[in-house]
């Protein structure tokens, strides 16, 4: 059997592909959207206003989380803290309409709310109590009656 030689490598004809690839620049990373920033308002100067014997103003010009908790705070019916969200004197207003009926308090609710620009038309409902525990409520008449 004749010896053989080892095999050399073949000669290159062209340069490295690394060598062949234009050097791209530094590109820098893309600054994160903030998606509750979008939710906010613009800002805007107060609205000056009157309940009963309470005067205070009406913020506008609110962050996304601020748009964030006001509606939070909708859903988990705590209006003296949307009030001191959204005026410069919210318990106080949060007393006056206390004393209101149902129908009354959720139409100065949903004023308040609209001059904030946080919402536009009629949010809350008139809801009776409007967060007080019904616990102690008697049945009415015809919904003890039975049907034959």
């Amino acid at each position: 059997m004749a010896a053989t030689a080892p095999r050399k490598a073949a000669a290159r004809r062209t340069a490295p592909a690394a060598a062949r690839r234009p050097k791209l620049a530094a590109v820098p990373a893309p600054e994160p959207v903030d998606i509750l920033a979008e939710f906010g308002t613009q800002e805007k100067p107060p609205v000056p206003i009157k309940v009963g014997k309470v005067e205070c103003d009406v913020l506008r010009g609110f962050s996304g989380d601020q748009a964030v908790e006001f509606h939070r705070l909708v859903g988990e019916t705590k209006f003296e803290d949307l009030l001191n969200l959204i005026t410069t004197n919210g318990s106080a207003l949060w007393q006056v309409i206390g004393e209101m009926t149902p129908d009354f308090a959720s139409r100065v609710l949903n004023k308040l709310i609209n001059l904030s620009e946080l919402y536009e038309g009629n949010l809350l409902a008139p809801s009776p109590g409007f967060g007080m525990n019904p616990a102690g409520a008697q049945p009415s008449q015809e919904s003890t009656a039975t049907t034959e």
